[in-house]
């Protein structure tokens, strides 16, 4: 019989998977207290929320959800879910961190919800060499702002030539 607590766990983390644009479903058994505390301070810098929940509740909160997973798929072991509305944030997080962790060779990606679809851990290396949203619209607006600046440049070139002959011929008749 699930308990009240259960029952709003499990609604919570349904409501947090749709909506998040990604989550991540991570294997952190083998860390210390200090490592996960270290991971969770950078997560959360980046507005990242990390979750450890059993995976029963899991799985009927994925199919609150609307998504429908085998247990054995993934959900073995110890499992932390971590959430976030940019995608690419916890993949380049997590990924880095482990990239330290190398003997260890965690925090593991077992899956991830990205962008409402599943995918397996593979995709993690390559979403985390995406560009973050804010590098993204940092390229955007150089990339608006240039033509701007040309279009500028070539009106204010022949007040620029003008006032230079005028400088110069004031310069000669002196």
């Amino acid at each position: 019989m699930p308990t009240p607590k259960k029952i709003e766990v499990v609604e919570d983390i349904a409501t947090k998977i749709k909506e998040s644009s990604a989550v991540y479903f991570s294997d952190y058994l083998g860390l210390n207290v200090t490592q996960i505390n270290d991971l969770r301070s950078r997560l959360f810098k980046d507005n990242v929320k990390m979750q450890v929940v059993k995976n029963t509740l899991i799985q009927i909160a994925l199919k609150n959800a609307g998504y429908e997973v085998e247990k054995d798929e993934f959900l073995n072991g110890s499992t932390a879910l971590v959430y976030s509305n940019d995608p690419v944030a916890p993949a380049k997080i997590l990924h880095e961190f482990k990239k330290e962790m190398k003997d260890l060779e965690k925090p593991d990606v077992k899956a991830l919800i990205f962008e409402g679809e599943f995918c397996d851990k593979s995709k993690v290396a390559e979403i985390a060499a995406l560009p973050s949203r804010d590098e993204l619209l940092s390229k955007f607006m150089a990339t608006i702002i240039s033509p701007m600046q040309k279009v500028v440049g070539c009106l204010q070139s022949p007040m620029r030539d003008l006032a230079a002959v005028l400088k110069s011929l004031e310069e000669t008749k002196q």
